[in-house]
């Protein structure tokens, strides 16, 4: 069998496609950290007890707690369609082994419309793995099957462009 490359190993290395990779700019979540710690400051500082400062001091902690949790929710690595400015956000759906057949179908033919009629189901060995914008404007996609312990690529990577992209946007959002 033939090893194909993953979704996630091609997306990082996809210019051609007009993909590119960003990294999350975490100035805004450092601002609001430093004024949640110089909040605590201030607050034992300057308002010595009483409950002024016991509030100002537990404002001070959840500012600057919320500015810990930005942090590291704003500094991972990202995949934008740079002519829309969108990110590309992942999808996983799993297939029934029927339309996991239909799909192989539909990518041979290059004709996505019987997309509209497969179902999800809750776990099989069949997997969509995909990433696409909302907007619909691209849309990546491959069929995975499970062999035991993970799930290998089984078809190539599809690239979707216009209505196609759009209904399996829809398909795996729905």
């Amino acid at each position: 069998m033939e090893s194909l490359e993953s979704l996630e190993e091609k997306i990082k290395n996809m210019e051609d496609e007009k993909i590119i990779k960003k990294k999350g700019n975490p100035i805004y979540s450092v601002v609001l950290l430093i004024a949640g710690v110089a909040v605590i400051v201030f607050g034992a500082a300057v308002l010595h007890g009483g409950s002024l400062g016991f509030l100002t001091i537990t404002s001070g902690i959840v500012i600057a707690v919320a500015g810990l949790i930005y942090i590291l929710k704003n500094t991972g690595i990202y995949y934008v369609y740079e002519p829309t400015g969108k990110k590309l956000k992942k999808y996983k759906v799993s297939l029934d082994e029927s339309d996991a057949k239909k799909i192989v179908s539909c990518i041979s033919s290059k004709n996505f419309t019987a997309v509209k009629y497969m179902k999800k189901v809750i776990t099989s060995g069949d997997l969509i793995e995909a990433r696409g914008t909302d907007d619909g404007a691209v849309f990546l996609f491959q069929l995975s099957k499970y062999v035991p312990h993970n799930f290998v690529p089984s078809t190539p990577i599809v690239v979707l462009h216009g209505e196609d992209a759009k209904l399996m946007l829809e398909f795996v959002k729905s």
